[in-house]
């Protein structure tokens, strides 16, 4: 990673921002957190300050689009949505602001998963590897959705067809067999980091650990 990383947080709730700021400030001094508490006050911000990542809640601007979406459009660095909704509640704005990671907002120790996800995402190498990459959906291991299902709905999503018109997802991948490797009883075996490449639907997909489902390659 190279010398300082400068973060933007965007966050209506006041503790929140309060929270995330210290614990910035208290594990590494390489970084530093410009915050913000609204969706207006984060785009000036990104006018006065050169951020390495961008974390933020499911802001709104005045005009109802999200605040992801229009920082999308005024900085190329990353974005981690950060927020107590769920995927699919918040999907069509992350497709939309072409977000890096999605953390769930439920626990103290989500914060540490952000700053795990901002430390890789500013990281120059990180950036090189995952420019191409997408994140086009999320599964929530702790749920008792199965993680087939998950990949099958983000496809479909992603590329704006029915899933009754794409192929089996067996065809490309043992969702199984893959969500048994995955899931976090089998990461004490393993590391937070493992992730598996295949190919479905036309895509180059990545599945992750952390419930990541991303594509590497978006159709012409």
């Amino acid at each position: 990673m190279s010398g300082h990383v400068s973060v933007l947080h965007v966050d209506d709730e006041p503790d929140v921002l309060d929270l995330s700021k210290q614990l910035f400030d208290r594990t590494d001094s390489s970084l530093s957190m410009v915050t913000a508490g609204s969706g207006p006050d984060g785009l000036e911000a990104l006018q006065t300050h050169d951020v390495d990542c961008i974390v933020s809640d499911s802001v709104r601007m005045p005009d109802g689009q999200s605040f992801i979406e229009a920082a999308s459009r005024e900085t190329d660095a990353p974005i981690v949505l950060f927020t107590a909704k769920e995927w699919r509640d918040v999907a069509d704005d992350a497709l939309a602001a072409d977000v890096s990671e999605y953390v769930r907002k439920a626990d103290p120790s989500d914060y540490r998963s952000v700053l795990r996800h901002v430390l890789r995402l500013a990281a120059d190498d990180a950036r090189t590897s995952d420019e191409n990459r997408h994140l086009i959906g999320r599964h929530d291991f702790s749920s008792h959705a199965e993680l087939g299902v998950s990949i099958v709905e983000a496809v479909e999503r992603f590329v704006d067809t029915d899933a009754t018109e794409l192929d089996p997802l067996y065809d490309a991948v043992d969702a199984d067999a893959l969500e048994r490797l995955l899931a976090p009883s089998a990461r004490s075996r393993t590391t937070e980091d493992v992730e598996v490449h295949f190919s479905y639907a036309d895509l180059d997909l990545t599945v992750t650990a952390s419930g990541s489902i991303t594509v590497s390659a978006v159709p012409s």
